[in-house]
């Protein structure tokens, strides 16, 4: 995989009111897989179900205004082209309930839940360069441990509605460990700070 070019000037901001339509334009009419708008693990079943679509986006509106920071954004100039969504382990309480994560110790990590990069940007390295971003954030926030739930990079193509966790080799690459995994489900990775 290609890191991103000279020419291309990745930044990075937290989405805040200011930029919550960058938000918006990352996520498209349809806010990516199935309405989401990045509110599965932080709503209960039957929220985020009845909320899918715009009633998502507007609980993700009203959580930025509230001064909540859920994600970052990472642009290319002036072009938003990825997000991640994290937060402390108690802002995602479907965690807990998943069937797919194992819920093991240290109940104070900040959790990654969503790795997303548009699809003309994807393979270029920027995930990594928001995964690096991020681990500085959140130093700098006083975290000291970081987990992930990407997909195995065993497989050599996942669908794209099916890894917007990230995959795995992208968090090995910065530096994240597999901790926890079980046959079929999807690895558990964490960065100690």
């Amino acid at each position: 995989m290609d890191e991103p070019n000279q020419k291309n000037q990745l930044s990075f901001q937290p989405v805040n009111t200011s930029n919550f339509s960058d938000f918006e334009y990352l996520f498209a009419e349809r806010g990516t897989c199935e309405g989401c708008w990045c509110m599965y693990w932080r709503l209960q079943a039957e929220e985020f179900e009845a909320g899918k679509g715009d009633g998502n986006r507007l609980a993700m509106k009203k959580m930025v205004e509230s001064g909540q920071v859920p994600g970052i954004i990472v642009y290319n100039d002036d072009e938003p082209i990825g997000w991640c969504s994290f937060g402390n382990r108690e802002d995602f309480p479907r965690l807990s309930k998943s069937d797919e994560l194992l819920d093991i110790e240290d109940h104070d990590a900040w959790v990654i839940t969503c790795l997303f990069v548009k699809r003309n940007w994807r393979r270029r390295g920027v995930k990594r360069a928001l995964l690096r971003h991020l681990m500085d954030y959140c130093i700098a926030k006083g975290a000291k441990l970081i987990e992930g739930y990407p997909c195995n990079s065993t497989f050599s193509k996942y669908p794209d509605a099916f890894a917007w966790t990230g995959i795995s080799k992208a968090y090995k690459a910065v530096g994240f460990k597999e901790v926890s995994v079980e046959t079929g489900k999807k690895p558990i990775m964490r960065c100690y700070l």
